[in-house]
């Protein structure tokens, strides 16, 4: 019965952890790496002046559309849940950074990360 019992506390102490190291890791905020030197394709003037502006903007909107559930739970899938069958199911693109991503890119700069 002691065994049994040390087993339940060994296992409540894993789990315990991957869920803190799970919700923690989504703790960090995305930085984009910016190529501010050339000019956007679709543009004909330089855009790195409104750089600043557009992180801020960008990054506010990805927080509107993805709250920290949700991006706690796109990054098991990925990271966990598509390890236990061979990373075979489609990675999830619905992140905060893809979002940023994507704004940014829209907003022509050229992301390099």
């Amino acid at each position: 019965m002691e065994a049994k019992t040390k087993i339940v506390r060994l296992y409540s102490k894993i789990i315990i952890t991957l869920l803190s190291i799970l919700l923690l890791s989504n703790c960090t905020s995305y930085k984009p790496l910016i190529d501010t030197k050339g000019r956007s394709g679709a543009y004909g003037v330089d855009r790195a002046a409104e750089i600043t502006d557009d992180i801020q903007h960008c990054s506010a909107l990805a927080n509107q559309e993805i709250d920290g559930v949700t991006d706690s739970i796109v990054w098991g899938y990925n990271n966990i849940f598509r390890g236990f069958f061979f990373w075979l199911p489609p990675e999830e693109k619905r992140t905060r950074e893809n979002y940023t991503k994507n704004c940014l890119k829209g907003r022509g700069h050229n992301v390099i990360n």
